[in-house]
């Protein structure tokens, strides 16, 4: 029972810190953002900074997702990769953006196609949270049996 007990915390420490790197990066790429969808030429420099450092946000959490992936749930694990891959796609949309808009090529395409893909990280963190908060209160019950 001590061992279950142990296992249980060290996945709840896993899941907090995904939750918590998750909710930082998607706060970065938002501020991003808002910054590039403001930009004129002059202002590029700026939104640069805040994508690099939405950029180690996003790093840190594929640290928090790495623990996830060896502590986790299959059904947590899935849930953690979807959430990975949709901050990944926001954060790569942001430098393309960023790429167009330096050759003047910027667009109200980008501003929208990105602003969906944060609120789908944003979905994602969601199904993430219910996925972890599932699977800690299902062991406690696996574990008595």
């Amino acid at each position: 029972m001590e061992h279950h007990r142990w296992r249980r915390e060290v996945r709840q420490a896993a899941y907090s810190a995904l939750i918590t790197e998750a909710v930082a990066a998607e706060e970065g790429l938002r501020s991003a953002w808002t910054v590039l969808s403001e930009a004129g030429p002059g202002h590029l420099d700026e939104a640069m900074e805040r994508m690099r450092a939405a950029e180690n946000l996003v790093s840190a959490a594929r640290r928090a997702a790495s623990t996830v992936a060896v502590e986790g749930s299959t059904a947590v694990v899935e849930a953690a990769e979807a959430l990975m891959t949709a901050l990944g796609v926001a954060l790569a949309d942001l430098f393309s953006w960023h790429a167009d808009s330096a050759r003047g090529a910027g667009t109200e395409a980008w501003r929208d196609r990105h602003a969906a893909h944060v609120l789908e990280a944003r979905a994602r963190l969601k199904d993430f949270t219910g996925s972890a908060r599932a699977a800690l209160d299902d062991e406690p019950y696996r574990s008595a049996r």
